[in-house]
């Protein structure tokens, strides 16, 4: 068992309690499916489907996969015992790396910077391989993908209601008291969470993850002939524009010629949202705007 399969086993119930809650990327989602309306859709890395209720206003078919053979047993009882019967829905538990089935797919999703739980060059490139294999000629791959998770340096402990992740849940008293960790270790980003109650630690869990910076993504494109679309930097608009510390885009084959920056911007600016994905903009947009914590 590899060391993200065994640490995301082990994390299955903080999955089902904190990261299923989480929805600050609901609406990018929500907005490429009215888009794109696919039938048919891969996710590589999905946990135990929380991305799937979105998919289903569209698609009639949807392939999960993920390593943790936990989340995928919770992901396959809920979803049979929900009997959405007008969509198939397939969990299977392997790598994204060594996946195959001969299905193509109008929508391939990496999720929640997922790309970053391969170590090495070589997986990630066979994994993004993966995808493009599986991708019909006129489909998309969708990449939502920072180089660290939610810091891009090193912390103390951060109370999770002090911090960017209040925003990406609408109902906050689920992270009372949490907090985050950050650790970076060379290559290594490693995130721990834990739950504090009256200096007592009752709960605490680490997900380790490994460095990937947006340039080298946009160089593992460029090498498996994909086309690329740069969308956003931040789960808003109104982020950082060039300077945002976050890839969200599409990737297709070079004579797909459609483009959804349009489309998908026109629709995030009549939300006008701003949620950031890095602590240290948060922060300072905090600072700006006098609510500093």
């Amino acid at each position: 068992m590899s060391l993200s399969q065994s640490e995301y086993n082990k994390s299955t119930y903080f999955y089902d309690e904190i990261m299923n809650a989480f929805k600050m990327d609901f609406s990018l989602y929500e907005d490429l499916i009215e888009i794109l309306k696919p039938k048919s859709i891969l996710e590589l890395g999905c946990g135990m489907g929380r991305l799937f209720p979105i998919f289903m206003t569209e698609a009639k078919e949807i392939t999960g996969i993920d390593l943790s053979d936990e989340m995928i047993a919770q992901g396959r009882k809920y979803y049979a015992e929900h009997k959405f019967d007008d969509t198939i829905i397939e969990f299977v538990n392997t790598d994204m790396c060594s996946f195959k089935n001969n299905k193509k797919y109008d929508l391939v999703v990496f999720s929640l910077s997922v790309l970053k739980h391969l170590s090495s060059d070589i997986e990630r490139l066979k994994a993004l391989k993966n995808a493009k294999d599986h991708l019909n000629k006129g489909g998309f791959i969708v990449l939502d993908h920072t180089a660290f998770l939610y810091s891009s340096r090193s912390t103390d402990w951060i109370d999770a209601k002090n911090s960017l992740v209040i925003d990406w849940l609408p109902e906050s008293i689920v992270i009372d008291g949490y907090q985050w960790k950050k650790s970076i270790e060379g290559k290594k980003d490693i995130l721990q969470w834990r739950y504090n109650d009256s200096g007592q630690t009752d709960f605490e869990v680490k997900f380790t993850t490994y460095r990937y910076d947006i340039e080298e993504l946009i160089d593992h494109l460029s090498q498996l002939e994909l086309s690329h679309e740069h969308i956003l930097t931040e789960w808003g608009i109104n982020g950082l524009s060039n300077k945002g510390k976050r890839f969200i885009g599409v990737a297709s084959y070079p004579d797909n010629k459609d483009s959804l920056k349009h489309d998908l911007l026109e629709k995030v600016r009549k939300r006008n949202e701003i949620l950031w994905s890095d602590h240290d903009l948060y922060i300072e947009a905090q600072r700006i705007s006098g609510n500093a914590i």
